[in-house]
């Protein structure tokens, strides 16, 4: 009997034990960097000091998709703070240090969307680091997500686009467009230009075509692309045409596998093109 009662004793403690580190355990990932405790019912204060990679690799698996939103996002931001951006639905956390980034983002969504009540936290991106050398992460991506800029340092001296209707040659996008990218991208635009080469491709039904704008038949840098809206006409001109090229001005972007270092580059959209007035 004696035995009976101190193995009762010894499973009651152990079991009081494994609760007490459990519940520990919860507790320190939903108070984690804000320096309260979190009780039954406790409010979580966001954090408030400066964050690192640490912090938002951190934040993996604190929430998982179909929590609920309040009770996810009080969690995420007791680790993380406040999110760096917001667009939408999707609330993103990123951070640069030195060489190296970290993001992550959730989106907050409608739980009847997939027959849930409520707000409930929707896709988890789970945190993620890279390094400039392209060696782990999209770095490209990771800098985006923390608002840097990417490319060259933009030039406040550079030109803008000409006014509305008048063309400009290509060695004046090549110069201006990319120092000068704020005041270029997505604006309407004609160039005046040499036809270069013309590709047509298709998907299902659909055409697309792109044509090469270059500044004549000695041209040797790198052409501007011009993509025309699906299903357009190529352009019935022959290559070597002295032509204006109207478009919306994109600004692509094309990272390098090896390095990770991204390039910038001007383009057009929704392009048509049409001889060049006869001078």
């Amino acid at each position: 009997m004696q035995h009976t009662a101190l193995l009762a004793i010894g499973l009651a403690a152990l079991s009081g034990g494994c609760k007490k580190k459990s519940d520990d355990a919860a507790g320190s990932a939903a108070s984690a960097g804000s320096g309260t405790a979190a009780g039954p019912g406790a409010r979580l204060e966001p954090f408030t000091g400066k964050l690192t990679v640490d912090r938002v690799m951190g934040a993996r698996d604190l929430v998982r998709p179909f929590d609920p939103w309040d009770d996810g996002f009080a969690k995420l931001q007791a680790l993380v703070g406040k999110p760096t951006k917001i667009e939408g639905p999707r609330h993103t956390w990123a951070i640069v240090e030195g060489d190296a980034c970290a993001h992550f983002y959730v989106t907050r969504d409608n739980g009847a969307d997939y027959k849930m009540e409520g707000i409930i936290v929707g896709t988890v991106q789970s945190p993620a680091q890279s390094t400039t050398d392209g060696a782990t992460g999209n770095h490209a991506e990771c800098l985006k997500a923390a608002g840097v800029d990417l490319g060259p340092p933009e030039d406040p001296a550079a030109l803008g686009p000409p006014a509305a209707g008048t063309a400009i040659d290509l060695a004046g996008v090549r110069s201006a467009v990319i120092p000068g990218r704020s005041k270029w991208k997505d604006h309407k635009v004609k160039v005046a230009a040499t036809l270069g080469a013309v590709s047509t491709s298709t998907s299902g039904q659909d055409t697309y075509v792109t044509v090469n704008l270059t500044a004549g038949a000695d041209d040797t840098a790198e052409p501007l692309s011009c993509s025309f809206e699906k299903n357009a006409a190529a352009p019935d001109l022959a290559p070597g045409t002295a032509v204006i090229a109207s478009g919306t001005m994109k600004i692509q972007e094309w990272t390098s596998m090896g390095t990770g270092v991204v390039t910038l580059k001007p383009g057009l959209s929704d392009c048509t093109i049409a001889a060049a007035p006869a001078k």
